[in-house]
């Protein structure tokens, strides 16, 4: 091992055990991010599952390297090695036996560099390791009207912020906007779900919103006047608090507006998408056109506005009964697979799971029927594909399509 792995692998194994001194942590952070591929290596050594599967497929003899781990560190009760892998481990026990394996077993990419060009190069071939991702989780970031971003993934329940006369607080998973003053001044908020992330909000008119994965909503944080406007893009579900007197808007990316008394209804308008939808479950909406002023339709319940992602001449289009079912499936935990090509199931995918979808062979031509809980990892999604017939493959976050049987 040369000087360069052999001063890493020291710093690597001291923070694993929580030995590392203030210049230490520079030292080991500045390699870190010197390249994605040091960033990915260490993120290998410290995550507890990757590490313990890289230990498991290490090419050295398992059995030589776990009888030197018995040598270096007794084994409490709790603590469980075996010859066929590695099961579930205490996390402190985790991390001094990966460091002993560092130092005793000399489990560590070597690490050589090229002065040429500056840059890290691998010099020895290692296994694939293919890490499971979870499903899409509560969490999303509020942006106040200062500028101000709050990652509500990291912030605890109770109140957490104030805009205006208006308190903001969270509370399991719900964002809430409670305000007394309908004069004060109007203030406007975004939240917004990056992918793998879902959540709900309360509006000042204590109306409910349901936010899929990649989707905003921009709202004020007191409604004034005579009209209830918000704007938002990708897929929303809404629950409108009925008020005659003062109809809701929903401005749709700029090109169309949904005028609502009091309703049940959900959007779908990400960009990746072609045709862009709005479905009715209850009560009554007019579409609106932004780009072609009085080109409008009204929907009934149960009906679903249709446009192309483009301008046209004629951009609504109203589909009867629609299955409501599968517009709802992702509000109600599960992929609806009901006449849905597989193009259009990979790009939920890509969202839900937080993955980029590639095609090995192109893209296949293959439809499904029925419909998979949303709460599967996804290797446990993968795995339920097959029975469909389609063959993926998991490289980091970049999720395979290798064919269709």
């Amino acid at each position: 091992m040369n000087e360069i792995s052999k001063t890493i692998a020291d710093l690597i194994r001291k923070h694993l055990n929580d030995e590392l001194n203030d210049q230490e942590k520079q030292e080991l952070d500045n390699w870190v991010q010197q390249s994605e591929e040091h960033r990915l290596f260490f993120e290998q050594l410290t995550h507890e599952e990757t590490l313990a599967a890289t230990i498991s497929e290490y090419e050295t003899s398992r059995k030589i390297i776990f009888e030197k781990i018995k040598k270096a560190i007794p084994l409490s009760g709790e603590t469980e090695i075996k010859s066929a892998g590695i099961r579930r481990l205490n996390p402190g026990r985790l991390t001094a036996i990966a460091a002993s394996i560092l130092v005793i077993g000399g489990v560590l990419v070597w690490w050589s560099v090229d002065r040429k060009d500056n840059r890290i190069a691998e010099t020895t071939a290692r296994p694939v390791i293919q890490q499971d991702l979870q499903p899409a989780s509560e969490g999303a970031i509020l942006k106040l009207a200062d500028g101000k971003e709050i990652i509500l993934d990291e912030t605890k329940d109770g109140a957490i912020a104030q805009e205006g006369n208006t308190q903001i607080t969270k509370s399991e998973g719900l964002l809430s906007y409670n305000g007394t003053d309908p004069s004060a001044k109007v203030l406007y908020n975004t939240l917004s779900t990056p992918k793998g992330r879902i959540y709900k909000l309360s509006l000042p008119d204590g109306s409910r919103v349901w936010l899929n994965a990649a989707s905003s909503i921009r709202f004020p944080t007191a409604f004034t006047g005579n009209e209830r406007n918000v704007e938002i893009s990708g897929e929303v579900y809404f629950e409108i608090r009925k008020d005659v007197e003062k109809p809701f808007l929903v401005k749709v990316d700029h090109q169309t507006t949904i005028e609502v008394l009091g309703t049940e209804f959900n959007v779908n308008a990400y960009q990746n998408e072609k045709i862009l939808r709005t479905t009715l479950l209850t009560g009554a909406i007019r579409m609106q056109s932004q780009d072609q002023p009085g080109t409008s339709v009204v929907l009934k319940p149960g009906q679903q506005a249709q446009w192309k992602n483009i301008p046209a001449i004629q951009p609504f289009t109203v589909v009867q009964q629609v299955n409501i079912e599968k517009v709802m499936g992702w509000k109600n935990g599960y992929f609806s697979f009901d006449d849905l090509t597989l193009e259009e199931l990979m790009r939920e995918v890509e969202r839900w799971y937080d993955v980029e979808v590639l095609y090995e062979n192109g893209v296949p031509s293959k439809s499904f029927f029925g419909k998979v809980n949303r709460n599967l990892s996804l290797l446990d999604f993968m795995e339920g594909m097959k029975d469909w017939g389609v063959r993926l493959r998991l490289e980091g976050r970049k999720l395979i399509v290798t064919g269709v049987d």
